[in-house]
């Protein structure tokens, strides 16, 4: 059994390490409204506006991910490890773990921050490959497809759904209905034909 939670747990007790390693004699505090970043490390102290950010990730587990696409991932053991990559104009770089910052279940405290999903969120210096922004995705819901297949059908194809209620459901009738009476909603005026004169 301690063999099974030892290895049940060697990726928390890693990134654990990792995190320690990096953030042992770090402190930083913000203040958004003046507009500054206070970081102290190896006993040397930074002082930083917010403004000088030229970019700020956040490296989150996958499980996360679930706030864009819904995609009902299952949480993991280190799900709810983070760090935080802040990059300054003048060059300077800090990695900074939720164990300093809390700001994995709240808004991103600097504007403009992207968003790295991984399945192993070990401190990765030398990682280039780009982050994305966390906006959430429309799921489609099974009416949004029924819109979209519905939308293709022919109007006795469309009345053929609306009455058989015993073969469709209700939900996907009120579609077809809707769908319906959009497409007979303007009905076209008669030809006209226009005549030479009269006899």
């Amino acid at each position: 059994m301690a063999v099974i939670f030892l290895i049940y747990n060697l990726p928390n007790f890693i990134i654990y390490l990792n995190y320690y390693q990096e953030n042992r004699n770090t402190k930083i505090k913000i203040d958004t409204e003046f507009d500054s970043i206070g970081i102290i490390k190896n006993g040397i102290s930074k002082q930083y506006k917010i403004s000088e950010i030229e970019s700020s990730i956040y490296h989150l587990g996958v499980y996360h991910k679930n706030r864009i696409d819904n995609a009902r991932r299952w949480k993991m053991i280190n799900s709810d490890l983070a760090y935080w990559d802040l990059k300054f104009n003048n060059g300077d770089r800090f990695y900074i773990s939720n164990f300093l910052v809390d700001f994995l279940h709240e808004k991103p405290i600097i504007e403009n921050t992207k968003f790295r999903f991984r399945m192993f969120q070990y401190i990765n210096k030398s990682d280039s490959k780009e982050a994305i922004e966390l906006k959430a995705q429309k799921v489609k819901t099974r009416v949004d497809r029924l819109r979209e297949l519905y939308s293709q059908k022919s109007v006795s194809e469309l009345e053929y759904i609306v009455k058989n209620e015993k073969i469709f459901m209700e939900n996907a009738r009120e579609v077809a209905k809707e769908i319906l009476k959009e497409k007979t909603l303007v009905t076209p005026l008669p030809l006209v034909s226009k005549t030479s004169g009269v006899k």
